[in-house]
């Protein structure tokens, strides 16, 4: 009977265990502006990325007991030259030094999540489909720079890569993150 007893008990944490959510890697970021009338994408990550999620049984209350931080200085789009001029301009106010995202709200049924956005001082919200697959947990939505009181700073930075950019530089931003999990 303790044998049973036993067994029951180690089946039961290794059900549980098999169905919990907990961070398996570092979480990706991607970003994809448009240059040209074409709107040529381009793309890129950021190098400082600092996640908070904690362990859950549920998916839901794991996405959500996530926050992260990001280091604009730390834009990456394997362009130096691109780089140093996003920087310069695009994050170049005091108070877009960090851009901090957290996960308010899960559908399961739907795939869908809300990610409040601060950068700027400015929070908004963003609606993102997500998709689960080989272990990764892949969300996608669209920011418009604009939306958080970068006017001026757009502009600069469109200023400064107009030639490269066939006169047209676009706000909006396609956003992704990827987060493994076991």
């Amino acid at each position: 009977m303790k044998k049973i007893i036993l067994a029951s008990v180690l089946s039961l944490g290794l059900i549980t265990s098999l169905s919990a959510y907990e961070l398996n890697g570092e979480l990706g970021v991607k970003w994809t502006g448009f240059k040209t009338e074409k709107k040529v994408p381009v793309s890129g990550t950021f190098n400082d990325i600092k996640l908070d999620i904690k362990s859950s049984d549920n998916l839901s209350m794991f996405l959500k007991s996530s926050s992260v931080s990001i280091e604009t200085s730390s834009f990456e789009s394997k362009n130096p030259v691109r780089n140093t001029s996003i920087i310069s301009t695009l994050f170049s106010l005091a108070t877009s030094k960090t851009i901090k995202g957290k996960i308010l709200e899960v559908d399961e049924a739907e795939k869908k999540l809300t990610l409040e956005v601060t950068m700027n001082k400015v929070s908004k919200l963003v609606p993102m489909m997500y998709e689960i697959s080989n272990g990764n947990i892949l969300a996608k939505g669209t920011i418009d720079i604009l939306d958080f009181d970068m006017k001026s700073s757009f502009l600069t930075f469109a200023k400064k890569c107009a030639d490269l950019h066939q006169n047209k530089s676009f706000s909006d931003v396609n956003i992704e993150f990827t987060i493994p999990y076991k």
